[in-house]
């Protein structure tokens, strides 16, 4: 054609050079990045291969791991069905952390404390199937800071196991027949007592513990009258924080709102969610 030449291929060239340009950043703006969806990180596998239970709202863009142990080579609690489903509806109402729970404690490894924040013993009972390797990373888990919760049959769990026990912070012994009782908050100040009344009766199991764990627990609550008989406390082991509560021995506690008020806020304060300075 008429005009045609170097100086129009040179122009020609120029054009067709932006145009790219142009399709690289329509392309960009259009979310064209390799990185997985949301809906492609949601299939990853969990620990030891156990569905999890998830608490997360849509657009949540951290969801921590709590790990839930039941197993039980002892004494069976039938109230472990309800417990896990109280705890289902408590981390649903929460958002901000996932249960999964594991079948056995042979589940319980280095790889799946890696991915996890804290770790709840709901229930079991007895020396449970765990490796010297597992035993060593669990403890080293809670010192870097990680969370241990216990419930009720928590402390009748690894007797001949001396650095659980002292983490956990006391050791069950035995239980008079269950009885009605009136309980005391002693700290209403930390997110596991604030919704609780300054004393309270339950229908319960009620452990007695091995010596006197007085002086390795900040207790929250205890049987009324009985300065030596703590129920529910929180502690410090190195960077880790350490729950437990001893009441759940049966089905209807679980729905008691005061059981259902110290379990939710001590699984957060384990998890890392809320702070409890008197527990420090």
């Amino acid at each position: 054609m008429a005009g045609e030449g170097p100086a129009s291929g040179k122009a020609l060239r120029t054009l067709t050079a932006a145009a790219v340009v142009a399709v690289a950043l329509v392309l960009i703006g259009c979310g064209g990045s390799s990185r997985p969806s949301a809906s492609s990180a949601s299939t990853r596998s969990t620990p030891g291969g156990s569905q999890p239970t998830t608490g997360s709202a849509p657009g949540r863009t951290h969801v921590r791991t709590v790990l839930v142990l039941t197993q039980t080579l002892g004494y069976h609690h039938a109230s472990i069905p309800a417990a896990k489903a109280a705890l289902r509806r408590i981390a649903a109402r929460d958002g901000r952390y996932r249960l999964v729970f594991l079948p056995s404690a042979t589940k319980l490894t280095r790889d799946a404390l890696a991915q996890a924040s804290a770790v709840v013993f709901l229930l079991t009972t007895g020396t449970l199937p765990m490796t010297p390797v597992d035993k060593r990373a669990l403890v080293a888990f809670v010192h870097r800071g990680g969370g241990l919760v216990g419930f009720h049959s928590a402390t009748d769990t690894f007797h001949h196991w001396p650095a659980y026990i002292k983490m956990m912070g006391a050791e069950f012994n035995h239980h008079p027949s269950p009885s009605t009782q009136r309980v005391t908050v002693i700290d209403r100040t930390t997110p596991m007592t604030r919704a609780l009344p300054k004393a309270f009766r339950i229908h319960e199991e009620f452990y007695v513990f091995s010596h006197d764990p007085l002086s390795r627990l900040h207790v929250l609550a205890r049987l009324d009258g009985l300065v030596h008989h703590p129920l529910v406390w929180c502690r410090r082991a190195e960077r880790g924080r350490v729950f437990y509560d001893a009441l759940g021995h049966f089905t209807q506690t679980w729905s008691n709102p005061l059981q259902i008020a110290m379990a939710s806020g001590g699984v957060a304060w384990a998890v890392g969610l809320v702070s409890a300075p008197s527990c420090g």
